[in-house]
Formats: C-alpha cells, sequence, structure tokens
C-alpha cells in the first residue's frame, strides 16, 4: 500500500472512531452527517459496525501501528 493510501486509512480510521466517540456521547446521527459532510447512512453503517472498528483499534494499539 501506498504511503499516501496508508495516510487516507488512518484518517478515515481516526474520523470513523471520532464518530463513535460523538454518538456515545448523545450526538444524533443527523448531526454527525453535517458535521462529516456525509450521507446519514454512512454514519449508520459507521454505528452499526462500531465493535468491529473498534476491535480494529485495539488490534493496531497492540502491534504498534497505531
Amino acid at each position: 500500500m501506498s504511503q499516501l493510501n496508508e495516510k487516507v486509512n488512518v484518517r478515515i480510521h481516526s474520523e470513523k472512531l471520532q464518530v463513535i466517540e460523538y454518538f456515545k456521547n448523545g450526538t444524533k446521527n443527523k448531526d454527525l452527517s453535517e458535521k462529516y459532510k456525509v450521507h446519514n447512512s454512512a454514519i449508520s453503517k459507521i454505528i452499526h459496525n462500531k465493535d468491529k472498528i473498534l476491535q480494529h483499534k485495539e488490534t493496531m494499539e497492540k502491534y504498534g501501528a497505531n
């Protein structure tokens, strides 16, 4: 994977983690979709897959890749 692709993937993953944190703190999907300028379904998909995303974060931290 190129360095550019890797940087983009890290940025996207970081934003997904931010979305999950905002959601946990009570921010509504509609407000998150406006904040990140994405369709509401994209936010819903992130929330639906939050366990996978958080597991990926833990794996990256475990192996020092984050």
